[in-house]
Order: structure tokens, then C-alpha cells, then sequence
């Protein structure tokens, strides 16, 4: 009897201990889940105000990049329209001195019957000159505001035409060199002008080009 009672208090120290370990167990467990959940709410809060604050920082970051943009815009707008109405100038007294220049000495000539030889020749001179004077005024003037390679391609316009123009004032048909050598030498100054004024042509409408792409990608 005492030995059946013995073993019941030893089974029921067993379950006492059991229990007890069992309960410091689930309370462990309880503890340790209760420890991560408040660690998970921590570390959410942390990334959320993380995410807000690049949120933020990103806006700004926007905002700056558009108001910059938006300035820049304004600027290569002013800057294209001036240019573009500079070129446009440059581009109209260009034609003019080709076109004074190649009537110095045209293939085919029509001397009016009321004025001389000499009248004709000076009036002819006079309106190149008038249009180079023009064209050299507002090449140097504006020459910062527009790219140097114009500029050099105005340059030779202008020494071709000063070349015909001197001998045309200079020289006849009817000197030694001969007729034919005197209008080969008109036809081929012609050519030189008419093909560097094209070359001028094409470099501003390059600019222009440039000009349009850069405002696109703005």
C-alpha cells in the first residue's frame, strides 16, 4: 500500500514538473511571439517612415528637376528665337551679295540703250557693295550669337565676291587676255560663289535643325 501510494506522489511530482515546464514553456513561447510581433510594428513603423521620407526627398527632387527644366527651356527658347532671327538676316544678305555678285557678268547681259558702259558698270559695283556692307555689319556685329562656322563660311562669300567684283572693274573682254578666257573666269567665279553660298545655306539650316531637335528633347 505504502508503495502504490509512493509511486502516485512520484507520477504526481511527474505531472507537477511536467506541467510546470510545460507552462514556463508556452509562456517562453508566448514571450518570444509577443517580442517578435512588437519587433515586426517597430521595424514596419521604421520602413514606412523610410519610405516617406524618400517619398518626400523624391518629390522635391521632381520639383527641382521640372522648375530647372522649365528654366532651361525658357532660356534655349530666348536664345533660339534670337539666334533663329539673326540667321534669318544673315541668310537674306547673303543671297543678296551671290546674287549682286553673279550680275556683275552675266552669260546673258542686257545693257539698257540710256545708260553707258561705264554708268552700268559702276551702278553694278555700287549695289555689291551696298550688299557686302550690309552683310559685313551684321556678321561682325552678331558674331558672338551664332557659330563660328557661318561666320568663316560668310568670310569666304565675301572674298569671292570682292575678287569678281575687282576684276570685273578692272578687266574687259576685250583686252589681251582674250574674250573666251574673260567670261571662263566669270563662269567659274560664279560656280565658287553660288556653291559657298550654298555651303553657308546648308551650315544655317543645320543650326536651325539643332536648334529644333534641342528644344524637342527639352
Amino acid at each position: 500500500m505504502e508503495s502504490a501510494l509512493i509511486i502516485v506522489l512520484q507520477i504526481l511530482i511527474l505531472i507537477s514538473v511536467g506541467c510546470i515546464f510545460l507552462f514556463r514553456k508556452l509562456l517562453f513561447s508566448y514571450s518570444s511571439e509577443k517580442g517578435k510581433n512588437l519587433a515586426t510594428k517597430e521595424d514596419i513603423a521604421e520602413i514606412t517612415n523610410k519610405i516617406e521620407s524618400v517619398k518626400n526627398d523624391y518629390a522635391h527632387q521632381l520639383e527641382a528637376t521640372k522648375a530647372d527644366l522649365s528654366s532651361q527651356l525658357q532660356t534655349s527658347s530666348i536664345r533660339y528665337e534670337r539666334e533663329f532671327s539673326i540667321l534669318e538676316q544673315l541668310t537674306e544678305l547673303l543671297v543678296d551679295v551671290r546674287n549682286r555678285a553673279n550680275s556683275l557678268r552675266p552669260v546673258f547681259d542686257r545693257v539698257p540703250e540710256s545708260k553707258t558702259e561705264e554708268e552700268i558698270k559702276n551702278s553694278r559695283l555700287q549695289s555689291l557693295y551696298e550688299a557686302r556692307l550690309k552683310l559685313y555689319e551684321l556678321r561682325e556685329k552678331k558674331r558672338p550669337f551664332y557659330p563660328e562656322s557661318i561666320y568663316d563660311s560668310l568670310t569666304d562669300i565675301d572674298k569671292l565676291a570682292h575678287t569678281e567684283s575687282v576684276k570685273y572693274q578692272y578687266q574687259s573682254p576685250f583686252d589681251s587676255r582674250g574674250f573666251e578666257q574673260y567670261w571662263q573666269e566669270a563662269e567659274k567665279n560664279q560656280k565658287e560663289i553660288a556653291e559657298k553660298a550654298d555651303i553657308s545655306i546648308k551650315l544655317i539650316r543645320a543650326r536651325v535643325i539643332e536648334w529644333e531637335q534641342l528644344s524637342a528633347g527639352l
